[in-house]
């Protein structure tokens, strides 16, 4: 999969699943992203260690989860994840969490809203039913981002992280993809 995508500044990026052999470029993308303001939003932090290489490559080969970079050229600017949460019981029904990091330079470009789609064409795929998130209250463009495509803030979890002096909730966003009753009975 490789998807062209112009952005709202004109430029054109690709959009591809990332892979193995993608591992060292996103190590540098992860580093780069943690040192800019946007990381505050996500759980990625400035001289966090490497993830683990073997680890990371079982996550991007796996058929229960897909990663997506954006390239500007040869760097990756972006990276959105999804993951299959399998049910816990035969009456639960199949989820996927998300995520979703954008350098800062290339926020409001409408990359968020191309990854997203494409994770959520996926997760369709997957006869997922429902997707969902966690969001800081004070990210304004990701909660814009969410609401915009859907997504309903299911509910808060009171002061999580504390920066910029005072504590930041997380909403928890969610979405129903499909509603198919035969999928839900149990086998």
């Amino acid at each position: 999969m490789s998807k062209k995508i112009i952005l709202k500044n004109g430029k054109q990026v690709t959009l591809k699943r990332i892979r193995a052999k993608d591992y060292e470029e996103v190590m540098t993308f992860l580093d780069k992203f943690s040192r800019g303001k946007g990381a505050v939003w996500t759980h990625q932090y400035p001289n966090q260690p490497k993830k683990d290489k073997e680890k990371s490559i079982q996550h991007y080969e796996s058929d229960d989860e897909l990663y997506l970079g954006v390239w500007n050229e040869k760097e990756i600017i972006a990276e959105g994840s999804i993951s299959l949460k399998k049910a816990r019981d035969p009456w639960s029904v199949l989820q996927a969490a998300f995520g979703l990091c954008i350098l800062e330079e290339y926020t409001s470009l409408g990359l968020g809203t191309h990854i997203l789609k494409e994770l959520e064409k996926w997760a369709v795929k997957q006869k997922v039913h429902r997707i969902f998130a966690t969001v800081r209250h004070n990210n304004k463009r990701a909660l814009g981002l969410y609401l915009k495509l859907g997504y309903q803030i299911e509910g808060t979890a009171r002061e999580t992280a504390f920066f910029d002096n005072q504590w930041q909730h997380e909403y928890y966003l969610g979405k129903i993809l499909s509603y198919d009753k035969e999928k839900l009975k149990p086998e």
